[in-house]
């Protein structure tokens, strides 16, 4: 590995001239700041100027298909007609430019569709999409955007695998303000983490204003060359909808018509399979409406209800469980989230709430850091933010939060394995905030467990079928928790000595040792453990159960005889 060189510490006369160089900077910044503060402030740059048009694509961003392994969307903007707008792509080379791809190595596809999009700045963004089919599963590819002339510049893929594999996704509540102050920090920040991410997943209210052409504009310039690399699947939030939905929407995201089919949902309700996850988007601007609600949940339940992949990621604005105590979405939460408990969706991902919750059903919880339900979870990565309110929509209908922020920008990196989905939120800076990791077995039996910390790896977490019990009798002991095959040593020891044992002041090691066992792929214990023939009468008793990662005990078990 490359060690970082070391700076030279600084000699007599370095240090005279990096005082007088920073005296020389001074006198500068003195001589020139009082005329700079007196002078009158330039004026604004129009953003007529800033985000019109050029024969020059921009605005370049990746659409998944519905066959991502064999096929590409791509849509851009640019002053071209529809017979001009074209793509070109070929497998990616070692070299460009002076390297000319061999003949017959690039493919050239016209634009399925141009569409001019009336703007709030007085002139006409055109919209054109291209589609690359018949490629290469797991082939990473270069493509560009034009007319034939004015070229984007050449920017690579990679097709997705045509079963499953390992990938990576990130995930973001509202942008929506502060678009081009704010925002584009937090994208960042979430690409340098996961540079390999396949997808982003945008939860709604990507702007504010639905037909603001300077929004969108800014919205683009955050993410930057990102989208034109990573699939996009965004779903809308009510800031896209006024008088009907952004006309900016569909131009822009050319998303699968593969919804319930009523013209109203045509590309804000659509679903993606991708390397073993299922993606399914759905649009919650239209709760009030019961056809739309109603088409929408038969759809739903159909692609739960038949689903080879062994994952499940639905993304929706408006929240099951708000994390603001003024806000509710009863028919959301009324049509959707039995289905979600019913056919084991793994991830529900949110916005709306300008604020970040992460919670699941109360009836899901097995131990003090695991739950085998649902994971539902409300991010913002924008400027503005909402109070908590003590969430009252989670506690007052059956679920529990497990973590909350407010007043914070966050971006969520989730990586996907065979066996186990990992969940991080992080904030805009980059550190950590929250995180979880879903483990899921052949059966689809499945657990979510809490990241581990100092404080929610000890402590009264085991349970026992029975805490009264006979010499000789079976205890059946249960913990969650732990790494898959994670060796775990099961004690049997008496409970003043057990508290003594967590206050530091006992000396007597373990307990008696009952055995060993090995954690199963979901991270459990489950044990049938006798009580030793020398347990007293009328004493009590606890299960302790040490392993690498936890330190962890039972409820006290009296044996009466």
């Amino acid at each position: 590995m490359n060690q970082p060189s070391k700076p030279r510490p600084f000699g007599p006369r370095q240090a005279k001239l990096a005082v007088a160089g920073t005296g020389v900077l001074l006198v500068a910044a003195l001589a020139f700041g009082p005329a700079a503060v007196g002078a009158a402030a330039p004026p604004a740059y129009p953003a007529a100027e800033q985000h019109k048009p050029t024969p020059v694509p921009d605005r370049i961003i990746l659409i998944p298909t519905t066959t991502p392994a064999t096929s590409q969307r791509v849509s851009w903007r640019a002053e071209a007609t529809a017979d001009t707008a074209q793509a070109q792509i070929l497998e990616a080379p070692r070299a460009l430019g002076q390297v000319q791809p061999a003949a017959g190595a690039v493919a050239t596809v016209q634009a399925l569709a141009s569409t001019p999009v009336n703007t709030t700045l007085g002139y006409a963004s055109t919209y054109h999409t291209a589609e690359f089919s018949g490629l290469k599963p797991n082939t990473r590819y270069t493509y560009r955007v034009g007319d034939g002339t004015n070229w984007s510049a050449w920017t690579d893929f990679t097709t997705a695998s045509p079963g499953f594999e390992p990938f990576s996704f990130i995930y973001y509540g509202d942008a929506q303000n502060y678009i081009d102050s704010a925002v584009p920090r937090v994208f960042r920040q979430a690409f340098a983490d996961r540079p390999q991410a396949k997808a982003i997943v945008n939860a709604g209210d990507l702007i504010d204003s639905a037909n603001s052409e300077e929004q969108w504009g800014q919205w683009f310039k955050a993410g930057g060359f990102i989208d034109s690399q990573v699939n996009n699947i965004s779903v809308p939030g009510n800031h896209e909808y006024s008088g009907g939905l952004s006309t900016f929407w569909r131009p822009q995201f050319p998303y699968p018509d593969n919804g319930p089919g009523n013209a109203e949902l045509k590309q804000t309700v659509y679903s993606v399979d991708y390397q073993g996850v299922r993606f399914i988007g759905l649009d919650t601007n239209h709760q009030s409406n019961a056809t739309l609600m109603a088409a929408q949940t038969a759809w739903l339940e159909g692609l739960l209800k038949d689903n080879p992949n062994k994952w499940t990621v639905v993304t929706f604005h408006h929240p099951v469980y708000s994390t603001t105590g003024t806000r509710n979405n009863p028919n959301v939460r009324a049509q959707w989230a039995p289905l979600f408990e019913k056919y084991g969706v793994d991830l529900v991902l949110q916005g709306h709430d300008h604020s970040y919750g992460r919670g699941n059903q109360v009836a899901a919880r097995k131990s003090t850091t695991v739950h085998n339900g649902v994971a539902y979870v409300v991010s913002v990565s924008g400027g503005k933010m909402y109070a908590l309110n003590n969430g009252e929509n989670w506690t007052g209908n059956g679920a529990e939060v497990r973590s909350t922020s407010q007043n914070t920008q966050l971006y969520q990196l989730i990586d996907v394995a065979s066996d186990s989905i990992t969940f991080e939120a992080r904030y805009a800076n980059g550190e950590h905030h929250d995180g979880f990791v879903i483990r899921k077995n052949g059966k689809g039996e499945r657990t979510v467990n809490d990241i581990r910390t100092p404080e929610n790896t000890i402590g009264e977490q085991v349970t026992v079928d029975k805490t009264s019990v006979r010499k000789l009798e079976t205890v059946k002991v249960s913990a969650f928790g732990y790494d898959p095959g994670e060796r775990v040593a099961i004690w049997w020891r008496e409970k003043k000595d057990d508290e003594a044992a967590r206050g530091g002041g006992w000396n007597g090691g373990n307990g008696t040792l009952i055995g060993y066992e090995k954690a199963d792929e979901l991270g459990r214990i489950e044990e049938s453990v006798r009580v030793p023939a020398f347990a007293k009468k009328d004493g009590t008793y606890v299960v302790y159960l040490e392993s690498e990662h936890q330190k962890i005990t039972s409820p006290a078990i009296t044996v009466t005889k």
